[in-house]
C-alpha cells in the first residue's frame, strides 16, 4: 500500500517538536534569559537531531523567540524593562482594538465561550493557589480566557498578533513565579473584565483590558528591579506607583 500523502516527513515532525519544546522552556524560564543555546546541549536535552534543531532555532529566530548573532550562534533573548514596556503598550493598543471588533461582531457562541472559559479559569486559579495544580495548568486556562474575549474579532491576523504578544508577555510573568496574590483578587479582576465585555460596553471594556494589561507590567517591572534581574531605567520626574499584587494576567 502506498504511504499516505498526508504523512509528514520525520524531519518536519522533529522540527515541530523542537520548536514546541524550545518555546515552552524559553517561556517558562527553564532556559535562562540571555543564555547561549548550544547545539550539543540541546540535542541531549530534547533527544532531537542537529538538522531539525537548527531548523527550529532558525524558525524561532524569525519569530523573535531566540536571538541569532553572526558567528556566535543562538541565545535566549534577555529580559529588559524596555522590552516589557514595548510589549505592554503594543498589546494594550492591539487587544483593545480586537476587543472592540469582537463586541461589534458578537454572537451567542462567543458569549458562551467567554463565560465557560471564565469558570474554567476560576477553578484553575483556586486549584493553583491551593497547590493542587501546577503553573502550566493555570496558564493554559488563562490563555483560553483571553483568546475567548477577542475570538469574535473578524481580523484573523490581528487575533494572531494579540496571541503572539500575550505569549511574549507570559515569558516575563513566568520568570517571576508566584507573586503574592489571592485567588479572590485575581478572580475578581477577571470577572470585572468578563462583565464589561458581555455588557457590550465598548468604552468600558477597552478601558478595563488596557488597565488589566498595564498593571501587570507595573508589578513585573517592580519585581524585576527588586530582584536585580535587569538594570533599572528611571525616568525623570516619574512618580513610582505602589504595585498591586496580582501578576497573573
Amino acid at each position: 500500500m502506498a504511504p499516505s500523502t498526508l504523512t509528514k516527513p520525520a524531519s518536519t515532525t522533529a522540527t515541530e517538536a523542537a520548536v514546541r519544546k524550545l518555546k515552552q522552556d524559553i517561556m517558562s524560564g527553564a532556559l535562562a534569559p540571555d543564555s547561549q543555546l548550544k547545539m550539543r546541549e540541546l540535542k541531549s536535552r530534547y533527544g532531537i537531531g542537529a538538522s531539525p534543531m537548527r531548523e527550529a532555532l532558525a524558525q524561532l529566530a524569525a519569530e523573535g523567540f531566540v536571538h541569532q548573532r553572526a558567528q556566535k550562534g543562538f541565545r535566549v533573548p534577555p529580559v529588559s524593562i524596555e522590552e516589557l514596556v514595548d510589549i505592554t503598550k503594543t498589546r494594550q493598543f492591539a487587544e483593545a482594538e480586537a476587543l472592540r471588533l469582537a463586541i461589534e461582531h458578537a454572537t451567542p457562541a462567543w458569549e458562551e465561550e467567554i463565560v465557560a472559559s471564565f469558570h474554567v479559569l476560576e477553578r484553575a486559579i483556586i486549584q493553583t493557589k491551593a497547590g493542587e495544580k501546577d503553573r502550566d495548568y493555570f496558564e493554559e486556562r488563562h490563555h483560553r480566557f483571553h483568546r475567548a474575549l477577542i475570538s469574535a474579532c473578524p481580523l484573523h491576523s490581528l487575533r494572531e498578533f494579540c496571541d503572539e504578544l500575550y505569549v511574549r508577555k507570559t515569558r516575563y510573568r513566568r520568570l517571576l513565579g508566584s507573586y503574592g496574590f489571592t485567588a479572590k483578587e485575581v478572580i475578581g479582576e477577571h470577572r470585572v473584565l468578563m462583565e464589561a465585555v458581555l455588557a457590550r460596553n465598548t468604552g468600558r471594556a477597552r478601558q478595563v483590558i488596557s488597565a488589566h494589561i498595564g498593571i501587570t507590567a507595573d508589578v513585573i517591572a517592580e519585581v524585576l528591579r527588586a530582584k536585580d534581574k535587569v538594570s533599572p531605567t528611571p525616568k525623570k520626574n516619574a512618580k513610582r506607583r505602589k504595585p498591586r499584587r496580582q501578576a497573573n494576567r
